[in-house]
């Protein structure tokens, strides 16, 4: 949110003040010290009986404090630069402030700034350019919204209902928009993540002061979702699903809206309302993919397969050179596999528990023939298990195909690939040892299962070796070719395989 902040900041602001003379350090302590005084006369002046019932009164006021609230940032910019430069020679902070008192280093999250001290605002730099600042010494903390106060009340008291619309009061609301909205990504990038709520909120609160045409630089559902997503970080959830749905409305990002609104319904328990808006909010806005995902990602995180299914197909028919959409859809497959493998698993143990029991009760012909039975319904579900099994990594083989085919690169595909083949490795191992002796006396059964293994695992290798070649330096996947390679006895490449993870 950082750098999209500073983005449009940089556009809204920079044709109202680039080019605006900033007081000098001195200049604006005295400045703000004559705008105290301005405003104690203007408060004396609405407590008056009859200067207070006047709109003129209240407008000026309004227009005092704005102007009172910019004195420390006026002609200041995020983006400028700070020091002279060959990108900036003549404009520049440090030619329209001075030199600073003193320079400090200061950390605010993960980020590392140097501190420009003034006497009544400290800007903080990076990489020679202004990125945010906190004031210091100031006219009023709620300077704006006693501005905002002011033209409300001149609004009140305007007799031809006109105060709105009038081209001065439209270029106030305006410049009270940008104040709050500057404000807000202060606060947001200081990580008050509450105060950047409020700011944002108090600037969508003057939707209703009419705009001039002209005036295009923020929108409201700009607005709105900069309020939500500053009031989702400071944990005011319910303030912040509010103003994520009034963004919405606006039709302002109304992806990441929903995606939100969605978390938030998820996060407070109330799973049923968060699939319903999910899937409604999908149906109003089909282009959305982030709302799509969401979507998708309930039905995966439920092992809904089919439903799952169903919609990562409607986003694979819109984005059908999306590789990573074919390997979730590959994945969910590989999920079915893992599930059926260990099925498969209890069931061949369960088989052999049976026929060792009906060995046991080979003299009691009745206990012997029920057991047996069992058995042989034990050994079909086994049967069906493994069936379901191989038609659910025959999909995941075939659609993680697809992924590469899409982008010939695809290191995930080609290593899930590695970890499908390798698995069905050990179903078949599973199927090996639960041969009895018995039933294999010329070990044949026992060699035809090795064979199988045999050739999984030279498939697993083969493609551990493609995303090998697309990242060299992943271990994981290194050492799962090392192991396989013990597996196969192929010592020349077992050997080089591990001198690679030894220089790594």
């Amino acid at each position: 949110m950082k750098k999209i902040f500073l983005t449009l900041t940089v556009a809204a602001m920079a044709a109202t003040s680039v080019f605006s003379q900033a007081p000098t350090p001195q200049d604006s302590k005295k400045l703000i010290d004559n705008a105290k005084a301005k405003i104690e006369n203007s408060d004396k002046d609405i407590q008056d009986a009859k200067k207070g019932s006047i709109s003129k009164t209240w407008e000026s006021r309004g227009k005092l404090l704005l102007e009172s609230a910019k004195i420390n940032t006026k002609g200041v910019n995020q983006g400028m630069y700070a020091a002279k430069c060959d990108q900036s020679p003549f404009f520049n902070l440090e030619l329209m402030m001075g030199a600073p008192t003193e320079k400090k280093s200061e950390k605010i999250g993960t980020e590392d700034y140097e501190v420009w001290v003034y006497p009544t605002i400290n800007y903080y730099i990076q990489n020679n350019q202004v990125m945010l600042w906190k004031e210091t010494y100031t006219v009023a903390d709620n300077a704006l919204d006693k501005a905002v106060e002011a033209y409300r009340k001149a609004d009140e008291l305007d007799a031809k209902g006109s105060f709105k619309s009038k081209k001065t009061t439209m270029e106030a609301a305006k410049e009270l928009r940008t104040a709050y909205f500057t404000n807000g990504i202060n606060a947001y990038q200081l990580l008050d993540y509450k105060t950047a709520a409020k700011n944002f909120e108090s600037a969508y609160n003057l939707s209703d002061f009419p705009r001039d045409p002209k005036d295009t630089s923020l929108n409201d559902g700009q607005i709105a979702y900069y309020a939500a997503l500053s009031a989702y970080q400071g944990d005011e959830k319910v303030k912040a699903e509010k103003l994520f749905k009034e963004a919405a409305n606006k039709n302002y990002q109304p992806g990441g809206c929903y995606h939100y609104i969605y978390q938030i319904n998820m996060d407070n328990g109330k799973e049923a309302e968060a699939l319903k808006l999910i899937t409604t909010a999908y149906e109003k806005y089909p282009q959305e993919e982030q709302i799509l995902y969401d979507v998708i990602n309930y039905y995966l995180g439920k092992k809904q397969t089919e439903e799952a299914e169903k919609y990562l197909d409607k986003a694979i028919e819109k984005y059908p050179s999306n590789a990573s959409l074919y390997n979730v859809k590959a994945s969910m497959f590989v999920t079915q596999c893992s599930d059926l493998s260990a099925k498969y698993a209890n069931e061949l143990n369960e088989s052999d528990s049976l026929r060792k029991l009906a060995f046991r009760n080979r003299n009691n012909p009745k206990e012997e023939a029920r057991v047996n039975a069992e058995k042989e319904k034990k050994q079909a579900d086994a049967e069906q298990t493994k069936k379901d099994y191989l038609a659910s990594m025959n999909k995941a083989v075939s659609i993680y195909n697809q992924a590469i085919s899409k982008d010939a690169k695809n290191y995930d595909a080609h290593f899930a690939l590695g970890i499908v083949y390798y698995s069905a490795a050990d179903l078949v191992n599973n199927e090996k040892n639960s041969i009895p002796l018995s039933e294999d006396k010329d070990g044949s059964k026992t060699a035809a299962k090795e064979k199988e293994i045999t050739k999984y695992w030279e498939q697993s290798a083969e493609e551990f070796e493609k995303a090998s070649a697309i990242r060299p330096t992943e271990k994981d996947c290194l050492q799962n070719l090392k192991t396989l390679y013990y597996k196969l006895q192929n010592t020349a490449k077992w050997k080089e395989v591990k001198e690679k993870l030894e220089k790594l």
